[in-house]
């Protein structure tokens, strides 16, 4: 009892505790970010990332898999399943003739399943969805004006929670849906300062976007038993193209930097205005091979019309376009009933990523190699997961910007039995 509870404590804490929960030295995010939303793909459960991504058909009684809400039809009809992940990321950052490099470290998601019905089970959680961190400044010098400095500037990003939902008709056939609420907040700024002139004030132009919306995301799993005994899987996601409405306020200033602290001079004018973000939708299939307790292997494919994206009045997109993700894994545990090496989960995967940016007709495209590994805490249905991946995403050709990506994922799945009377105390 006092495990059950301590473990529902946590839970409370992590919730609240989320949203500040990010931390680092010399912290870098990529300069992508400034597009769209801004880097999405964030880090999902080291379970999935160690299998490349692979999610779709994958389920299991111990784990929560929140990128296919069918998948939550697995938990024990006794059972409540917890999950906690942080990760780790180190990136170092190119155009050929500048580098920068930089980690950050934060939490991936937290999340909780448990059964409603035999036939229905529950799970909810808070994770990111994106993440805007970048800053870039142009020098120019003038005959007239003398030096002055153009910098942009952002950071913010999206969270969801989510509450979803899997009902299994049939043993082997369950749908699903997970019901979203999006929000954060998005800074933009763009500065023009005189670094050599001390009469001349600067001045600074902010946009801060407030995000809170609805979305719901649909899942299927299907799973048919051959003669052997191995399952073959067949999973489906879909998630809608939606309209998330946004505050605004816009700001234009103009201040003096003293001591590295800037001084508002003048408040030229301010706007609060309301609008809202089109975001696409998304189709995503899986295929997997499965002998229980022994080994998995999957195949996940997905497509999202980044094209549909569009910013408040924006009604073209100049460089985001649609992608397609692909990703193969699996994972193996030589005996169940063997000693500890023996009943841990060894995880190996490969994703490509065609990319949802485009400049001059160049894609900035993405791909990556993983492994991970999932160890059983001894006399409890606890796994602790560790997952290692290599990403490489852009290009320097024509002036663009290569990452090489490095990031370590740490989770903890908890399975108790919380619906079940015991006869003797």
């Amino acid at each position: 009892m006092l495990r059950r509870i301590s473990l529902f404590i946590l839970l409370i804490a992590s919730t609240f505790l989320f949203p500040n929960i990010s931390f680092g030295q010399n912290s870098i995010s990529s300069p992508y970010s400034r597009y769209g939303i801004g880097e999405v793909d964030l880090f999902n459960n080291p379970i999935n990332n160690a299998m490349g991504g692979v999610s779709y058909a994958f389920r299991r009684n111990n784990s929560i898999n929140y990128l296919n809400p069918a998948s939550y039809s697995g938990v024990d009809t006794m059972s409540l399943v917890f999950d906690i992940g942080f990760y780790s990321q180190w990136s170092y950052i190119s155009n050929g003739l500048y580098s920068s490099n930089g980690n950050h470290t934060s939490l991936s998601h937290i999340a909780i399943a448990f059964p409603l019905w035999q036939k229905l089970k529950a799970a909810f959680g808070l994770m990111p969805i994106s993440t805007v961190d970048f800053t870039t400044s142009q020098t120019t010098i003038d005959t007239i004006v003398g030096t002055h400095a153009n910098t942009y500037s952002a950071d913010g990003g999206l969270n969801k929670v989510f509450f979803g939902l899997a009902f299994s008709p049939k043993k082997n056939l369950a749908i699903g849906a997970n019901f979203e609420y999006i929000f954060g907040n998005y800074y933009k700024a763009s500065t023009t300062s005189f670094p050599d002139s001390s009469y001349m004030y600067s001045s600074r132009v902010e946009n801060n976007y407030h995000v809170n919306a609805f979305n719901i995301s649909l899942g299927l799993q299907y799973f048919y038993q051959l003669k052997n005994g191995d399952n073959l899987g067949l999973g489906l996601v879909y998630d809608f193209k939606s309209k998330f409405p946004t505050d605004n306020v816009l700001t234009r200033y103009t201040f003096t930097t003293s001591a590295g602290l800037d001084y508002m001079q003048d408040e030229i004018k301010t706007v609060n205005s309301s609008n809202h973000i089109t975001y696409p939708s998304t189709l995503g299939v899986g295929l997997s091979y499965e002998r229980l307790n022994n080994f998995f292997f999957g195949f996940d494919a997905r497509y999202v019309r980044w094209s549909e994206f569009k910013l408040q009045t924006d009604y073209i997109n100049q460089n985001l376009v649609d992608n397609i993700k692909v990703s193969l894994g699996g994972e193996y545990k030589p005996d169940a009933y063997g000693n500890f090496f023996q009943k841990s989960v060894y995880r190996l995967g490969v994703f490509y990523d065609s990319g949802m940016l485009e400049f001059n007709t160049k894609k900035i495209n993405q791909y990556g190699v993983s492994l991970g590994i999932g160890f059983p805490i001894k006399k409890t249905n606890t796994m602790v997961n560790i997952s290692f991946e290599y990403l490489k995403k852009g290009t320097t050709y024509n002036n663009l910007i290569k990452e090489d990506i490095f990031r370590i994922g740490l989770s903890f799945s908890a399975k108790d039995l919380w619906f079940f009377k015991r006869k003797y105390q």
